[in-house]
């Protein structure tokens, strides 16, 4: 079974998690419940020879021993999970959190071992990290996609500012509409579309105060969304070279924030087998002769016309990596869409309403990661389905007892 594991040296210990803020390498909101579930997601799919860190929240209440007991999935083994200390929960927030992280993962972690989506680049934890955090960082960083994508891959960039309070004062004219991006962010938290003057000097008051890098580019009008989940292995490139591991649809909130994303079953196009190629012949090689390995991805619109463009990097894993895994191994073994949501009610009642629905032969959920507080559970999960015409009434059962979901709303809506 192909798994992270695969991709990374033996005892690896991989950390799905972003630093908390705005510094000059890295913009995250901070939601800590999102980041829980994040951070969990890999209990999944990292295969035998990895280590997941975890926030406890994932542990508190019998949350994975839940998941265990009522899901057709395998996850790792206890001696694979290193767990956060107690005191970095949701109530912790900002540089204090980075911080309570930082300490943790120096008690923790083994030195030379430690793999971070977005490294917390702290002096006391550079001998930690496997890779060179600052080339993880580089690569993160939007702006220098540039530097091994081909310029016609790329939407046309308008403009470029050291930080929010140089967008802030600019006078230059920008066709509208726009794509103002925070170049190093996480999950559309650092993007505004602009399809006005007015969502333009909006974006630019929301933006005033991000230090890092700021770029505007053009708007793409695209039909299509992709999300492509590519492997560089390490140390075995002549027997196991890079590749695309597969792709979901992605959906996105308004101003571009990632929700979710449909992986079909059995999908084949040759539009997206031609962006495949191009991405394994032309970008992934210089990745790796730069000395970069693991999993990660690149978001990639597509036109009407057929042209396409690649808008984003992720040097690390994403929410759609752990059901790209599980559906490639027929773990989930029909067409899915993956969602974020909350349900409140006592166990028996999430156990009978939600876990009855998450194995077996009839299940229509795969659930990933899930936490708890007090009487409110929060997950992430997959919502199988056959046909696309089955989503509202699909939709409409999990909303009706109980479990809120912006992507449930949507596809209620028939929002696809």
């Amino acid at each position: 079974m192909l798994t992270l594991s695969e991709y990374f040296p033996k005892n690896t210990e991989y950390f799905y998690s972003y630093p908390i803020g705005d510094t000059l390498h890295f913009y995250n909101a901070g939601d800590p419940i999102n980041e829980e579930l994040i951070s969990a997601r890999l209990l999944a799919c990292v295969g035998e020879d990895i280590k997941v860190i975890i926030y406890d929240s994932t542990l508190k209440d019998g949350s994975l021993d839940l998941l265990r007991k009522y899901s057709d999935i395998p996850f790792v083994k206890e001696n694979q999970i290193i767990v956060l200390p107690k005191n970095i929960n949701e109530e912790v927030l900002g540089l204090e959190r980075n911080e309570l992280i930082t300490k943790a993962l120096l008690n923790k972690t083994s030195s030379g071992n430690l793999i971070m989506a977005q490294p917390i680049l702290d002096n006391r934890l550079i001998k930690d990290y496997q890779i060179d955090p600052n080339l993880s960082i580089w690569l993160n960083d939007k702006k220098n996609l540039d530097q091994y994508v081909s310029s016609e891959l790329l939407p046309e960039r308008y403009v470029q500012f050291i930080n929010g309070q140089e967008l802030f004062k600019s006078k230059v004219k920008i066709p509208l509409p726009c794509v103002v991006k925070i170049s190093a962010s996480s999950s559309g938290e650092g993007i505004r579309i602009c399809k006005n003057i007015k969502d333009l000097k909006q974006t630019k008051i929301d933006f005033k105060e991000r230090t890092g890098t700021i770029f505007i580019e053009k708007f793409i009008t695209y039909v299509h969304n992709i999300g492509f989940q590519f492997g560089i292995p390490y140390g075995k490139p002549i027997f196991f070279p890079s590749h695309i591991i597969g792709y979901n649809h992605q959906i996105t909130a308004i101003d571009g924030e990632f929700l979710g994303g449909f992986i079909f079953q059995n999908e084949w196009d040759e539009k997206l087998e031609q962006i495949k190629k191009i991405i394994e012949i032309e970008i992934l090689p210089k990745i790796q002769a730069m000395g970069w390995y693991g999993v990660g991805g690149f978001d990639v619109l597509i036109n009407k016309e057929g042209e396409f463009f690649i808008i984003d990097s992720n040097f690390r894993t994403t929410g759609m990596t752990a059901y790209i895994f599980l559906t490639r191994h027929n773990l989930i073994p029909k067409s899915m869409v993956s969602f974020t949501a909350t349900f409140k009610g006592s166990e028996d009642e999430f156990i009978k309403k939600i876990l009855s629905l998450n194995k077996g032969k009839n299940k229509i959920l795969t659930i990933i990661s899930l936490t708890k507080k007090d009487d409110e559970y929060r997950f992430n999960a997959a919502l199988l389905f056959e046909k696309k015409g089955e989503l509202p009434s699909l939709a409409n059962k999990l909303i009706e007892i109980g479990v809120k979901s912006e992507v449930l709303e949507m596809l209620e809506k028939g929002i696809k």
